[in-house]
């Protein structure tokens, strides 16, 4: 299966500058918005590989662990979170943990 980041280095590779329509004119993305986009699509791929795999598992799959590690955020993210959540009160670590959990359960 592919992983997420190899979307991402495929789809990078395949379209090296993406373009949109401003008032009629075609400008290329910011780099921000090219990293969204790209992020969007490698998500979309590998979110319907992982829904085919596990459908062709009766809806549930043993390589569940591969699936939630390619979905965890970042380590870094997951600091940021941490520490944010911490200074914030706020639980947006173990809501990003819990979701991926829950997409992605033990059979």
């Amino acid at each position: 299966m592919t992983t997420l980041a190899q979307w991402k280095t495929q789809l990078k590779a395949q379209n090296s500058s993406l373009t949109k329509m401003v008032d009629g004119n075609s400008i290329d993305l910011s780099t921000a918005e090219y990293n969204k986009t790209i992020d969007g699509w490698a998500q979309a791929s590998f979110d319907q590989e992982v829904e085919k795999a596990m459908i062709a598992d009766g809806g549930q799959s043993a390589k569940y662990a591969q699936y939630r590690a390619a979905a965890y955020p970042s380590i870094a993210d997951q600091l940021d979170m941490q520490y944010h959540d911490s200074v914030d009160g706020t639980t947006t670590w173990a809501d990003a943990i819990a979701a991926v959990k829950a997409k992605y359960q033990k059979p």
